[in-house]
């Protein structure tokens, strides 16, 4: 028992004794700790490094650690990042961390701090962690010029999509700046009194020289910017592929995709290596490069192609064996030999790429539409031959080569063109004849068609002509005639004759075609049928002969109408009852009249029937064919033609042989025939009208004067200045007492109907005199009055004013004249009023009388037979006009102005 008691007790000694150790250890600093801790500060690049390190180490002690980082902004409380940080220390090594804000270090304060832990097996029982520390602190501010203001980042460089955060830092406060991206302004939020920072979320590219940012103050003193260069996301080339011509040099080629669109210096650059070989090389091109390949015959090649720009990388690898990667240059030295109008042989040599390399060719000839393709195995040099080629054509050959063994590419084409030779012509013209008789003797035109080129196998040189008479077949005749001509006129007598003609080029002479031609023409008469045209020509059919015949032929002409007929014919074979003509010169609306001849087996040609048709009736559609027979003229003018009318026109050149190729019509519609003929009227028409228009403006004022003179207008009358009123000087409209009148008219006239001027010729008007105003005048009045009609109308249909003269040995006491002319005046216009109510309607009738002129000859009213002479008037005298009803005038006073004659009563006075 006192035993177990010793072991217990000794066992709680030991085991206080650890803690006391442990608890030792952990109050003492880690032997491994973090020491001589700094910062450094890329503001280009917005990073904090930092360096420290770790003491203690033995020599060449490697130890595991883990070292935790904290950074805190504005103040040591405000931790934005952690983060462990392992790596392997070493004896007396410097470490390094580094770390990029997102926010300019510029815009705020920033503190670091870092502790350490051991992650090692070796050492289980260092693994807590040392104490912290101390904080380091970063402040960029401090080191700022005295601005009123700054902007950041620097021309910071960032990813298309990115979100970059900007911040302006004021040395005033309060301060109100603006800020603005591309002109448009930003919000932003406070960070500090003197700091603001903007957000910019998925900043797109602007243009390759970067975004424009600028911020000003109110005042606008100042202004301050930054230039945010945004790169395109750099991607992963595409179709990377190395290849080799020579086994001496790799050429490597790949899609750049599109450029991250930064300035030429901070652009994507691209890099090859191989790591079999170790070797890398920088590429000076965006799309290839060249790879030297290695001289110990090094067959695998692994190559990892890596393009990079300021911001990221990417990487594509390609693993290859060379001799699977040939491309062969193209062949060359091709020629052809022995080449003949059907054959021809082609050589060619090709490049090099080792004694072991079996290369395949492949040889390919067009001509004529028809391909020809041959595989050739070549080492060094290549053949190949040719055969059933068509005589005189021209031929393209081309070859390609490509490795035999492991098949990569085919070479580049190399070309080459040939002619075969001529041949003699493989086919016989096709020969046809117009006969005519012409006094006792026939006029033969022998035609025929070109050959086509494929018959003529080279180029026709002349046609010759063998004439033999059968009926003495001792006489023959040669004629020779050159090509182009594809006729000829023969003059023949009655007798029956057989024509040979061939077509000759440089190498022989073509078969022969033989016709038959004798005196009779062979123009039997025969019934004539009408056909009708289609889209496509005229289908044209005839009865089969009951005898053997060769063949048929058709006969026509393209242009039927003027001198020249053009002549075409076809032929078909003995069994042949029908067809179809068809010829791009036929035109709507003229007729074609065909001929279909038999040919005998004695190759007699006789008529069998005739058609005539239109390809497309119009209604009196004319066709007309002038001949032009000057080869220098270039117009020509067609006349009597239809006004409103459409035409076609068609020039085309003709010889002594026949008319040349067809050209296109020319559509023409002639204009209204009387179009021109309105234009000559009515232009000189408008312009007399426009003539006459002018001269009336310019004389208008005259036409106005001479056509409807203005009415006078009272108020603006001179008589109103003869009025010398005392009582009132400005009167400007004349007043019944104002006026001094020189005679009354008064006219008689009955109530009821007016009557007829022989009737009132008895009823002579009797006058109002006003006389002179001298006393010792007694005689009548010394003037002629008339009618003053501008002013009265009515007065028109009274007879002429004249003055008919009273007794003079009436005293002037009875005449009851108003003792002077103002109390007539005030009479009368005392009177005037009642005396119209009194008068009744339509029986009023007022002149104005005048005293200008004297006593004219022809007035209707006889005067006495010794009337006194009148005294002159010397001045145009006031007139008045004097109304109907005036009576009863003032009883007492006379006058010395003028006499007044006495009317009776019933009388109307005006």
């Amino acid at each position: 028992m006192a035993l177990f008691s010793v072991f217990q007790t000794t066992f709680l000694l030991a085991l206080l004794s650890l803690r006391t150790y442990q608890s030792e250890v952990l109050s003492e600093p880690l032997p491994w700790a973090p020491e001589s801790l700094r910062v450094f500060i890329n503001s280009t690049h917005q990073c904090l490094h930092l360096q420290w390190s770790v003491h203690n180490l033995a020599h060449h002690q490697e130890l595991k650690m883990v070292f935790q980082i904290e950074i805190s902004r504005i103040k040591t409380s405000n931790v934005i990042w952690v983060e462990n940080y392992s790596t392997t220390v070493k004896w007396n090594q410097v470490l390094h961390w580094s770390w990029e804000s997102k926010l300019p270090l510029e815009c705020a304060k920033h503190f670091i701090r870092m502790r350490s832990a051991v992650d090692d097996a070796k050492t289980p029982e260092q693994s807590f962690w040392s104490n912290w520390s101390s904080w380091e602190e970063v402040h960029v501010q401090n080191s700022l010029g005295h601005d009123p203001f700054f902007v950041f980042p620097k021309d910071k460089l960032v990813e298309e999509g990115s979100n970059v955060t900007i911040c302006y830092v004021s040395r005033s406060q309060p301060n109100n700046i603006s800020c603005y991206l591309e002109g448009v302004r930003m919000q932003g939020e406070q960070l500090e009194p003197n700091v603001s920072v903007f957000n910019l979320n998925h900043v797109a590219f602007i243009r390759e020289t970067g975004t424009n940012i600028y911020c000003k103050g109110d005042q606008g003193d100042s202004i301050k910017g930054i230039v945010l260069f945004v790169s395109k996301v750099l991607e992963e080339p595409k179709d990377f592929s190395c290849e080799t011509q020579d086994l001496t040099t790799l050429n490597c080629t790949w899609d750049p995709r599109s450029d991250t669109g930064l300035l030429k210096q901070l652009s994507q650059s691209y890099t090859l290596f191989e790591s079999f070989s170790g070797k890398k090389t920088l590429c000076k091109h965006k799309s290839w490069c060249s790879w030297e390949v290695a001289p110990e015959s090094q067959e695998m090649y692994n190559f990892t192609l890596t393009a990079e720009n300021y911001l990221r990388k990417r990487s594509v690898h390609l693993l290859f064996n060379l001799t699977h990667r040939v491309h062969p240059m193209a062949p060359f030295s091709v020629l052809f030999t022995d080449v003949s109008a059907t054959n021809a042989t082609m050589t060619w040599k090709v490049h090099t790429t080792g004694n072991y390399y079996t290369l395949l060719c492949q040889v390919e000839l067009y001509g004529e539409g028809e391909v020809i393709q041959r595989n050739v195995s070549v080492e060094v040099d290549g053949k190949q031959l040719f055969g059933g080629l068509k005589p005189d054509t021209e031929y393209r050959a081309q070859v390609r080569c490509a490795n035999a063994n492991h098949f990569w590419k085919w070479s580049e084409w190399t070309r080459q063109n040939f002619t075969t030779a001529e041949a003699a012509p493989s086919e016989a013209p096709d020969v046809w004849r117009n006969v005519k008789s012409v006094q006792g003797h026939s006029v033969v035109t022998l035609f025929w068609k070109p050959l086509s080129k494929l018959q003529a196998n080279g180029k026709i040189l002349f046609y010759n002509i063998v004439i033999e008479n059968l009926d003495r077949s001792s006489i023959s005749k040669l004629l020779s005639i050159p090509a182009p001509a594809n006729g000829t006129e023969l003059n023949l007598d009655q007798c029956l004759y057989q024509i040979h003609v061939t077509a000759n080029n440089s190498v022989g002479t073509s078969p022969a075609s033989v016709i038959i031609v004798s005196g009779d023409p062979g123009n039997k008469e025969v019934e004539e049928e009408r056909v009708k045209g289609m889209e496509d020509g005229f289908s044209l059919s005839w009865k089969p002969q009951p005898g053997n015949v060769t063949g048929y032929i058709v006969e026509w002409c393209d242009h039927p109408r003027g001198p020249l007929c053009d002549l075409q014919w076809k032929s078909v074979g003995p069994t042949t009852t029908s067809t179809v003509v068809s010829s791009d010169a036929f035109r709507p609306g003229v007729q074609y009249n065909f001929r279909i001849y038999g040919i005998s087996t004695e190759r007699v040609p006789y008529l069998l029937e005739k058609k005539t048709g239109y390809s497309q009736e119009l209604d009196d559609a004319v066709c007309c064919k002038y001949r032009i027979d000057n080869p220098k003229q270039k117009t020509f003018v067609v006349e009597n033609l239809q006004p409103e009318s459409f035409y076609e026109f068609l020039v085309t050149p003709y010889t002594s042989v026949g008319e040349g190729p067809h050209g296109a019509f020319t559509k023409v519609t002639t204009p209204d025939e009387y179009s021109p003929i309105l234009i000559r009227i009515i232009l000189p028409m408008v312009f007399c009208i426009l003539l006459i228009m002018i001269i009336c403006y310019l004389k208008s004022q005259w036409m106005k004067e001479k056509c409807y003179p203005d009415i006078p207008d009272p108020y603006k009358s001179s008589v109103l200045s003869l009025i010398k009123s005392k009582e009132n000087p400005r009167l400007t409209i004349m007043s019944i007492k104002d006026c001094v009148p020189d005679s009354i008219e008064v006219l008689n006239k009955q109530e009821g109907t007016r009557k007829s001027l022989t009737e009132t010729e008895s009823s002579k008007a009797t006058y109002l005199y006003l006389l002179p105003t001298e006393k010792s005048y007694s005689g009548p009045g010394p003037c002629i009055c008339f009618e003053n009609f501008t002013y009265n109308q009515a007065a028109s249909d009274s007879a002429s004013c004249g003055h008919v003269p009273v007794a003079p040995v009436a005293p002037l006491s009875q005449l009851g004249l108003l003792t002077s002319p103002e109390n007539l005046l005030k009479a009368l216009e005392k009177n005037y009023m009642n005396s119209l109510g009194e008068i009744p309607a339509g029986e009023t009738n007022l002149n104005y009388v005048s005293q200008l002129a004297s006593a004219m000859s022809g007035d209707k009213f006889i005067l006495p037979t010794n009337p006194p002479e009148p005294a002159l008037c010397s001045e145009y005298k006031m007139q008045m006009a004097i109304p109907l009803g005036l009576a009863s005038p003032p009883s007492s006073g006379s006058s010395s102005l003028s006499s007044v004659t006495l009317l009776d009563e019933g009388e109307h006075y005006h």
